[in-house]
């Protein structure tokens, strides 16, 4: 057995004295040998660490959180609280703590972990977290391949459940916590109790390799414990600087939730409020302070501010807000300046109100008809319009038209979705419209400080479209012979690609285009297409486009079977799958809560499970949070996988992050994608001749 010491010299001396003598096949190893050693850590059987400071601390957590070491004992001559008062130590039942190490104590411990290690993969159905810690239950489970559910309460009374089939996590909650987050939570737990119940669990949602995310979560404790390098004490302060680099990229991972966790340190909050309120792991929660301090975007502060009188209160408000104004551009750049174009005087104030309310906005003006808005937009020069459709004079339409023609610059249509402003609204993303939102109800925006911060998110983002990707879409007589109308007998499994596509954020008018650039209704294969928007949006699509495409567009509700010759239509208000129904294909409402996993990655996840390599998955524009883990999942399950060049992106921030994943085959134009969708095609892509995309013109006003 080969024992590395973690000390400094003079210990590892008294240690060597105090340990000679011992029967069996003992090694120790120090000094440079335990420096050699760290190339290959395996090599170490079990570890005695010095005082829980300083490098030794840090080695000892280096072995704990490697992937091919984390099972090794270990011996702290120290007690677990001066220890856990440091770092966060995922523990071993057979960890010791004594400052002591005795000759007789450590032949002992050697004996027992012996024995702990032929039976540390059994466990009882229920029994205690001291007994079985949550690092040596989940890698049992894990080892075992289990199916079944694990229920935890920790010692503060805390529940949480873990779905397990055939040692991956289907889903898991934990506190406020949800899917992998809650999973990082139960590695950092040390107390508490478990129970286990074996049996068949309900499929569905994004499954995780347990041994996968044993290695992810012990990397970001090893990420967590940096955090005790810049704070010592749990009830510091912590404030922001001027300096907000880590903020600049929304496209990395929780991003979200990183500006939660900013929220709080604006409010005030002391460390240990704010590892209790994250929407994060504990684990992940110290991670990203930890880069934080090291980017110099907070620091502390060493007399204690007020905070929450009630936190417990507050968490349970904080946990409903989904969205928080505290994107980076507020510090970077200018505020985005909003030209209001609407015929209601009330409606203009709720919008003032709302924009004057958000750092990142300002109005730069109102306009109450469209020629009012022409003029205002040559003199004022506005980052983005609002745009009302039904105002006296000039509607808002043919101002779209003037400004996309005259001024471009993003418009953002506020609709009422009315049956008469249905219509109008299809054709606002015709002409270029780069986001169509539902108006505000009056004063009743002003109740719900979600929708305020979700409307101005969009209208944010809306801002930065690139307009050269903004083209009108003009039909023309199809080229060539017609298309043959037997190509399909039945859909059954297995016997044809099916097509699905994610249509995000700012995505409606590249899903138009690449609608219109379909060859026939007969050649195209099932076709899914999911929405990351709300039944009002895409309604006034699917009843609209049957003058402008013979493909006919099929909402579903609840469920359908996939055909041949239509285009299924869901949107991001419920969670969708595709699974086998004997020998078809359909699409269905999953049944679940909704997990941390968002719209596109649940439904592209269950696509691939189910269709494997006769997918065909393609991403339009839309932000990069939601879409790529479901894109690797096709791509891993022999699918194909395009995505539209982010150069003609409305959001290009989805298509870059595949594409420079390796995950996606890029198009780079809408018409591209035309043979992809038809049966008879070789993956070789060409121009449609049925539909086209022009610029606007002058023309174009009549």
């Amino acid at each position: 057995m080969k024992v590395l010491l973690l000390a400094e010299p003079i210990e590892c001396e008294k240690l060597l004295d105090q340990l000679s003598g011992l029967n069996g096949d003992i090694v120790f190893i120090h000094g440079q040998d335990a420096l050699r050693i760290q190339i290959n850590p395996s090599e170490a059987d079990v570890i005695i660490a010095g005082a829980p400071v300083g490098a030794s601390k840090n080695l000892a957590l280096a072995w704990r959180c490697h992937p091919h070491t984390w099972l090794v004992p270990c011996w702290f001559m120290s007690d677990r609280q001066a220890l856990e008062g440091l770092c966060v130590w995922p523990s071993l039942t057979i960890d010791r703590f004594d400052a002591q190490c005795r000759k007789e104590s450590f032949s002992q411990w050697l004996s027992e972990i012996v024995h702990w290690q032929q039976n540390r993969s059994h466990f009882g159905d229920d029994d205690d977290l001291r007994k079985r810690s949550p690092l040596e239950l989940s890698t049992a489970l894990a080892l075992r391949k289990a199916t079944g559910v694990l229920s935890v309460f920790d010692d503060d009374g805390s529940e949480g459940e873990f779905s397990i089939r055939d040692g991956d996590l289907l889903s898991a909650s934990f506190k406020h916590l949800r899917g992998v987050q809650a999973f990082y939570e139960l590695l950092c737990t040390s107390g508490g109790g478990y129970g286990w119940k074996g049996g068949d669990v309900p499929k569905g949602g994004q499954r995780h390799a347990l041994s996968s995310l044993i290695a992810e979560g012990l990397k970001t404790v090893s990420e967590a414990n940096f955090l005790y390098n810049f704070v010592s004490d749990p009830d510091q302060h912590i404030i922001t600087t001027d300096s907000q680099s880590a903020l600049d990229d929304s496209a990395v991972e929780n991003y979200n939730e990183q500006k939660k966790i900013y929220y709080l340190i604006e409010k005030g909050a002391s460390l240990s409020d704010i590892i209790i309120a994250s929407p994060l792991s504990r684990a992940s929660t110290m991670a990203v302070l930890s880069k934080w301090f090291s980017l110099e975007d907070i620091t502390v502060v060493q007399k204690r501010l007020p905070v929450f009188e009630n936190l417990a209160a507050f968490t349970e408000q904080f946990s409903e807000v989904e969205e928080l104004p505290l994107l980076s551009e507020r510090f970077s750049a200018p505020p985005c300046r909003v030209l209001i174009v609407d015929d209601s005087p009330l409606i203009c104030n709720v919008l003032r109100s709302i924009f004057e309310n958000d750092s990142r906005m300002s109005v730069a003006g109102v306009a109450h008809d469209g020629i009012e808005a022409l003029r205002m937009v040559g003199e004022l020069k506005p980052d983005v319009v609002t745009m009302d459709l039904q105002m006296p004079r000039m509607d808002g339409l043919t101002a779209l038209k003037h400004i996309l023609i005259r001024s471009p610059r993003p418009v953002v249509v506020l609709s009422a979705f009315t049956e008469a402003t249905s219509r109008l609204t299809y054709e606002s993303f015709k002409y270029g419209a780069v986001e169509v939102l539902q108006k505000p109800p009056n004063a009743a925006v002003h109740s719900s400080r979600f929708l305020s911060n979700e409307f101005c998110d969009r209208i944010v983002q809306a801002s930065r479209v690139q307009l050269n990707a903004v083209r009108y879409i003009r039909r023309r007589e199809p080229l060539g012979g017609a298309v043959p109308t037997d190509l399909y007998g039945s859909a059954e499994a297995g016997s044809e690609k099916v097509i699905l596509v994610i249509c995000g954020a700012g995505g409606i008018p590249a899903l138009l285009k690449l609608i219109f650039a379909i060859p026939g209704e007969k050649s195209l294969p099932p076709t899914l297409i999911g929405v990351d928007m709300p039944w009002k949006v895409t309604e006034a699509l699917i009843s609209n486009t049957r003058k402008d495409t013979p493909i006919p567009m099929e909402r579903v509700l609840g469920s359908a079977q996939l055909n041949p010759g239509c285009c299924y239509v869901v949107s991001n208000e419920e969670r969708y799958g595709l699974f086998r129904e004997q020998n078809r294909v359909r699409v269905a409402q999953n049944g679940i809560e909704p997990s941390e996993n968002g719209f596109f990655d649940e439904l592209l996840t269950s696509a691939a499970e189910t269709l494997q390599s006769r997918l065909v998955a393609i991403a339009l524009s839309g932000p990069a949070e939601d879409g790529v883990a479901g894109m690797r999942c096709v791509k891993q399950a022999g699918g194909q996988v395009f995505a539209l060049t982010p150069e003609v992106c409305l959001r290009p921030e989805l298509p870059e992050k595949l594409l420079s994943l390796g995950y996606a085959q890029e198009i780079k134009d809408i018409l591209g994608f035309s043979d992809l969708f038809d049966s008879r095609s070789a993956g070789v892509y060409s121009e449609c001749p049925g539909r086209t995309m022009v610029e606007l013109s002058d023309s174009d006003l009549s």
